[in-house]
């Protein structure tokens, strides 16, 4: 058995177990193969060899033995955005819808950013679609602020006319209040003044009274007894004849006219109407047609007075033109 030699050691010339096995063949200690006749043999089948994994270490660059895909672009940031872009620009076109539009718009323009920020950094290419989705955003909401602008002034207006109308009316109808309560007040006063005229002319006989609208002032005196003659029309027997003597004036600056103020209108106690006598004579006057301003005329009248009617009796006369006129009526014991 041959033992190992250590290194180091020499060696004896011509010693087998001297010669080093590891070391190369002296040149021409190997002679040449033979060739061998026949086809050259292909490759001989083994196994594939495996990667090395460690190639590149230390370098920080990754490596992969195989190609990798391309990156797919990330452009659905900006078709949102163009996509809400149109809705909010659309909705916003549409006044009834603005307050809607807002929303939409504000996104397309956040994922419009967001896209171009992408687009920037390579990972989309769909520049021009994000940047249309930022504009029709922008466009989409100024529209839609400019809209409810628009809607809110449009509101205040109407609010402001609402009260403007509420106001007028509420002064209309103070004013109709006040006028109804004037003309109330008026017609209370009206009635009062009626009153007060109707009052005044209800005389006793010798007072007087005047109509200030014709200026015309009358007064009668109290009734006289009147011996009738034979120019008279007969009077009743047992009769009581007395003579009324009415006084006109023209207190005006006009000519006054007394047609339909020209008869005395005498009743008894029983309302009953009594007559004037007949007189031939020429002593018995009536009103006048007529009187100048200023003028003054005593008109006599004479009645033949019943048992019945000397207790009391009533003068009336009437003047005035339409729902203007009015009587004075004298009443009182005819003596």
């Amino acid at each position: 058995m041959t033992e190992p030699v250590q290194p180091g050691t020499p060696q004896a010339a011509g010693d087998p177990a001297a010669v080093n096995p590891w070391a190369p063949p002296a040149p021409g200690a190997i002679p040449d193969p033979a060739p061998i006749p026949g086809p050259v043999p292909g490759p001989v089948p083994g196994p594939v060899p495996r990667p090395d994994m460690t190639a590149g270490a230390g370098t920080g660059v990754p490596y992969w033995p195989f190609p990798q895909p391309a990156p797919q672009p990330r452009n659905g940031l900006g078709v949102a955005a163009m996509t809400l872009g149109i809705v909010g620009t659309v909705l916003a076109l549409m006044i009834a819808f603005f307050w809607l539009a807002w929303l939409p718009a504000l996104l397309a323009v956040i994922l419009g950013a967001v896209a171009l920020s992408h687009v920037r950094k390579g990972l989309a290419n769909n520049r021009g679609i994000a940047l249309t989705g930022v504009i029709l955003g922008a466009v989409g909401l100024l529209v839609s602020i400019a809209s409810g602008v628009l809607v809110a002034v449009q509101v205040h207006n109407l609010r402001q006319e609402q009260r403007a109308a509420t106001a007028a009316a509420d002064a209309k109808t103070a004013r109709q209040r006040d006028e109804v309560a004037r003309q109330l007040a008026q017609f209370e006063a009206e009635k009062q003044q009626r009153a007060a005229d109707e009052q005044a002319r209800r005389l006793s006989f010798g007072g007087s009274y005047t109509y200030e609208e014709t200026g015309l002032k009358i007064s009668l005196a109290a009734p006289q007894p009147f011996t009738p003659d034979e120019s008279l029309s007969k009077a009743p027997e047992n009769a009581k004849v007395v003579v009324l003597a009415v006084t006109v004036v023209n207190t005006g600056s006009t000519p006054l006219s007394l047609r339909g103020s020209q008869l005395l209108f005498v009743k008894d106690a029983n309302d009953k109407l009594l007559f004037p006598l007949v007189d031939i004579s020429g002593r018995i006057s009536r009103i006048p047609a007529s009187l100048d301003p200023g003028q003054s005329v005593t008109a006599q009248e004479v009645y033949a007075l019943p048992n019945g009617s000397t207790n009391t009796i009533s003068v009336q006369f009437d003047h005035g033109d339409g729902s203007k006129r009015r009587d004075v009526i004298w009443t009182g014991s005819p003596g």
